[in-house]
């Protein structure tokens, strides 16, 4: 018997040899043909590193977590964003970095809307991680790789909204795979929240700029300018496109000098526009002395935890709105897509008619008594209900009134603007109307499972991102199979209609705006 073997063993040997590697071979088929493309995981070179990502589906791969500038931590904290030593190697860009400190308002607020729409607030979770080292930014592109100029797809830079307190770039609603797919590369961003994002105390010096937040746009911008050509992005057509502080922040830097020459085209979804958006260096620094100690020191401000200035907004700013040391453009520089939604406000009406009442006051108390006179009179012929008066008033002074002046200015300067309002309510007994962030998920196509819809919803969506998309690719949002959208000029100020049908209409309660923001 032993010898028998021995004779055999090569033979043997061989054969187990060989049925190893068919096996082997029909194993990689099975799990190739389960996974797909997941196996093959896309790859970019910026620079000496090597960015892995993951293939999303459809040609689309994403890039997460990449960092665009030093951690803003111990000494960096309060100053401007500091450059990214080079990182060599193969770095895996396959998870969201961690979100900017912040409170838990973002999530509260998903979770509201959750509510009113009938769904368990407990689906709503908040980021995964949340920490200072946090200025990463995301792509989502199609068949990642360098083009040749002509072949190159435009970018889509989006600046998330929160009141310049809360939020981060990778939030569900964010994911940029399905607005990939419609032919742009994607970038969404953190920047600094807060105090540590729009903070100027005295005491940090050079360092109390109350931009930081801005600052970090901007290196986000300058390392999307430098390196999207790696993704089959176009550095000559990046849009920045951006919701409520987002579309404030986006508007202060059309105006910032280190902003210039790193954008071709500016979306504004329901920026928040107000004279009160922005700060001087003056305002800031007192609001800022208001919250400490006098004796507090550059040292003392960089030892406190970063959840004890998160604290400290809770307890003595809830509801602020961190306005950014800047200024609003006199006109922007380049074409510009702006909008609000037709119901910003009533989700955050107080309840009951009285204090309704009290707030509309409120809202009256800066204008001359004829002024505020007429403005009353106005708003009661147009709604009995003191809760949509109050709407009118408040989401008039601070969205829809100075986007329409915004884009008036772009095309004094001769300078193309185009007008939306967006008017689409889902269905169903939510009470929120056309809500404030509405938009977003039709225009990334990213509506949550919760979120009721119907075929006009779908519509809809499909409308606003071939007009988005559209003004990407070339500052005129229009193109074959849509309604035409007509730029805004003197002789005719219309405004796209986004809702149950998509027609220019002309701009709504244009007579309110002319009392509530006089030429």
């Amino acid at each position: 018997m032993g010898k028998e073997m021995t004779a055999q063993g090569p033979a043997v040997i061989a054969a187990l040899s060989h049925a190893r590697r068919a096996f082997a071979w029909l194993l990689a088929a099975a799990l190739l043909a389960a996974h797909g493309p997941a196996l093959a995981a896309p790859v970019v070179r910026v620079g000496p590193q090597v960015l892995v990502g993951t293939a999303e589906g459809k040609g689309v791969a994403s890039f997460r977590g990449i960092a665009y500038a030093r951690a803003p931590v111990g000494a960096l904290r309060w100053q401007a964003p500091q450059p990214m030593p080079p990182r060599r190697g193969r770095i895996h860009a396959t998870r969201f970095g961690p979100a900017c400190p912040q409170s838990d308002g973002n999530t509260r607020w998903y979770r509201n809307v959750a509510k009113a729409m009938g769904a368990a607030p407990k689906l709503i979770a908040g980021p995964e991680r949340v920490g200072e080292d946090c200025l990463y930014l995301n792509v989502w592109t199609a068949a990642p790789r360098p083009l040749a100029p002509s072949k190159r797809r435009p970018v889509m830079v989006w600046i998330h909204g929160g009141s310049n307190e809360n939020g981060y770039g990778h939030e569900p609603n964010y994911h940029g795979t399905q607005l990939a797919q419609q032919g742009v590369a994607v970038v969404s961003l953190n920047y600094r929240l807060g105090l540590l994002g729009f903070f100027a105390h005295p005491a940090l010096g050079k360092d109390a700029s109350g931009q930081q937040g801005l600052l970090d746009q901007v290196a986000a911008l300058r390392w999307v300018k430098a390196n999207i050509a790696q993704f089959g992005g176009d550095p000559a057509r990046i849009t920045l496109f951006g919701e409520s502080a987002g579309g404030t922040d986006i508007a202060a830097l059309a105006a910032m000098p280190e902003a210039q020459g790193r954008f071709a085209q500016l979306i504004l979804q329901s920026g928040y526009l107000a004279p009160a958006a922005v700060l001087s260096p003056a305002e800031a620094a007192r609001f800022s002395l208001g919250l400490f100690a006098e004796d507090e020191t550059a040292s003392s401000l960089r030892a406190m935890p970063w959840q004890s200035l998160v604290a400290l907004q809770e307890k003595k700013l809830a509801g602020h709105f961190y306005a950014p040391v800047a200024r609003m453009p006199l006109h922007l520089p380049v074409p510009a897509l702006i909008g609000s939604n037709a119901d910003e406000n009533l989700m955050y009406l107080p309840q009951g008619e009285a204090a309704q009442t009290t707030e509309l006051a409120a809202e009256l108390a800066d204008f001359a008594p004829p002024q505020a006179a007429r403005i009353r009179a106005l708003t009661q012929s147009k709604a009995e209900d003191p809760a949509r008066r109050l709407e009118l008033v408040g989401a008039g002074k601070a969205f829809h009134c100075p986007s329409a002046r915004l884009a008036a200015q772009a095309a004094a300067a001769g300078q193309r603007a185009y007008v939306y309002r967006f008017a689409r309510v889902r269905p169903g007994g939510h009470g929120l109307g056309a809500y404030h962030g509405a938009e977003i998920p039709y225009v990334f196509d990213t509506a949550d499972a919760w979120l009721p819809g119907d075929a006009a919803d779908r519509r809809v969506s499909e409308a606003m991102q071939r007009y988005w998309v559209n003004f990407a690719r070339s500052g005129n949002p229009n193109g074959a199979g849509l309604p035409l959208w007509p730029h805004w000029h003197s002789a005719q100020r219309a405004a796209l209609e986004l809702g149950d049908t998509v027609a220019p209409r002309p701009m709504p309660h244009a007579d309110l705006c002319a009392l509530l923001m006089p030429e």
